[in-house]
């Protein structure tokens, strides 16, 4: 771990400016603090530029359950990094890499009613409420690289009956064969395989939320793919906050590709 801490003191250097952010004059106030996040985030997009996975994907999981245990959430990411695998990729092919970053994100604590209690009010006997303060939740948003288009133009068996299921045609509908059509067919499977061998999401829509990166827009001044990285970043403004959110033990681009 302090070997881990010293890596990460090590990306936080003193630079007045991000070389990935489109600054905005009237908003752009040199607090250390966001100068420290945004040399992380630029370190994230130098590591993925580095690499040559960048992020396609931003995933985003909740959970269908209140989960507040950290170790768990990192073993849930293991599990979308087995399936994902397996999946897409069985014979692990160098052809057919594809890497997942997690980044773990905490909900904000808030004061809950616990219990019922008489007490005297102005007009006699009443009703209050016990209260405490609740911690905040777990849920965790992911970066994955590329799907190549190999995987569902000429897929393995998984792939073939995730087609049949999802489609009901056993293969990919005419519709959907041109560059964007693909797209959405790796977007279908990829939530098909997650949500079906992964029991600790949610049912609904909102629970597994997968957007392509160049959709995303910008955020805080990053753009597309930058922004998805600035978005699962938001928090991270020191060393401690990137070990709180970064999930380095199931990540690839710096937790070891």
């Amino acid at each position: 771990m302090n070997s881990l801490k010293k890596r990460y003191r090590d990306y936080i250097k003193d630079r007045h400016g991000s070389i990935h952010k489109v600054e905005n004059t009237a908003s752009t106030i040199k607090k250390r603090w966001r100068i420290n996040r945004d040399h992380i985030r630029d370190t994230f997009i130098d590591e993925y530029n580095h690499s040559g996975y960048r992020p396609n994907y931003l995933i985003t999981v909740s959970y269908w359950y209140d989960e507040y245990d950290r170790k768990q959430v990192q073993k849930n990411n293991k599990r979308i990094n087995d399936v994902v695998g397996d999946f897409f990729n069985p014979k692990q092919s160098e052809r057919f890499i594809t890497t997942l970053d997690h980044f773990i994100e905490v909900g904000k604590k808030k004061l809950v009613k616990t219990k019922p209690k008489l007490v005297k009010g102005l007009m006699g006997m009443e009703y209050d409420w016990d209260t405490e303060i609740e911690e905040g939740t777990y849920h965790s948003h992911s970066l994955m690289s590329y799907i190549p288009d190999e995987c569902i133009t000429k897929p393995l068996k998984k792939v073939r009956d995730a087609i049949d299921r999802v489609y009901g045609i056993g293969e990919i509908p005419c519709s959907l064969r041109d560059d964007e059509g693909l797209e959405q067919v790796k977007i279908d499977l990829l939530n098909y395989a997650i949500r079906d061998r992964c029991d600790f999401i949610g049912n609904s829509k909102e629970a597994l939320d997968i957007t392509p990166t160049d959709e995303y827009g910008v955020y805080d001044g990053y753009k597309g793919w930058k922004g998805a990285v600035a978005y699962v970043t938001k928090d991270m403004y020191n060393v401690d906050k990137i070990l709180e959110g970064y999930d380095q033990e199931n990540s690839s681009i710096l937790g070891g590709l």
